[in-house]
């Protein structure tokens, strides 16, 4: 199954059990490390200009892959939530300057 088609069915899940407040409790964090470094990485997309979807290339294929279901939704959930901190951080930069 493709990484996309993969992301797709997670982002789906991940949706329908917000909406639906059935898994209100699950806490959805992972620990990362460098949020920096991430940044960085958002920063470099953004300079593309064929980006169609950012969140699936800022997925590393060797933990998405690893994990059952529920780390999947977890894990996309994150990527997404730091995904869109990486941009606020990125916007407050750019007005800055």
């Amino acid at each position: 199954m493709k990484k996309e088609n993969i992301l797709k069915k997670l982002a789906l899940k991940a949706k329908n059990k917000l909406i639906s407040n059935n898994n209100s409790s699950i806490e959805y964090k992972f620990t990362q490390s460098d949020d920096r470094e991430f940044t960085d990485k958002v920063r470099e997309l953004l300079k593309t200009e064929d980006i169609i979807n950012p969140i699936s290339q800022l997925m590393e294929n060797k933990i998405l892959f690893r994990l059952d279901e529920r780390g999947k939704e977890k894990y996309l959930l994150e990527t997404v939530d730091r995904y869109l901190k990486a941009i606020k951080i990125i916007e407050n930069e750019n007005v800055l300057q």
